[in-house]
């Protein structure tokens, strides 16, 4: 089976992640996961639309409440990376066919970026996400992980669903 699937990451309390998605469910559910001191959203109306600039505006509201991470993998061919502060994208990576090519961001971060850009979308979002103290696994869920999951065996008591 070929995978796509959307995270996001935010360091931020859960209470206030809680009250911003609260605001920003466009009728879908969305999933919280918290792993301080990060928590992980996973949008299902988001990632269904598959959209990169959806993700950005996402994401970039999401930095208001601090340091905040996106990863997109589409049919697990293309990659999308986003790392934004305060409102603002300042970090991309961009590679597949459909998604197209980018790679920017501050100095310190580029060669992480680079080889992230060599590896397999999936192995480059865990690769990615560990430098940032973010769990490798929570970077490569998505969505409709965590629903096959709270079908299959439920989710820890902490994961907070939202519709």
């Amino acid at each position: 089976m070929v995978r796509s699937f959307l995270s996001f990451h935010v360091k931020a309390p859960l209470e206030e992640v809680l009250a911003f998605a609260q605001e920003r469910t466009g009728g879908a559910g969305v999933y919280l996961v918290p792993d301080f001191p990060w928590v992980s959203l996973y949008h299902e109306a988001l990632e269904a639309q598959e959209d990169p600039k959806g993700v950005r505006a996402f994401l970039e509201a999401l930095s208001q409440l601090g340091q905040a991470l996106a990863f997109l993998v589409l049919a697990e061919e293309d990659l999308l990376f986003l790392l934004a502060e305060g409102g603002r994208v300042r970090a991309e990576l961009r590679r597949g066919p459909e998604l197209g090519e980018a790679l920017w961001g501050p100095e310190d971060l580029l060669p992480l970026l680079q080889a992230a850009q060599a590896m397999p979308p999936v192995s480059a979002v865990q690769a990615l996400a560990a430098p940032f103290g973010l769990h490798p696994d929570h970077a490569a869920l998505g969505f409709l992980d965590l629903l096959e999951a709270e079908e299959e065996e439920g989710l820890p008591e902490e994961v907070v669903y939202l519709e």
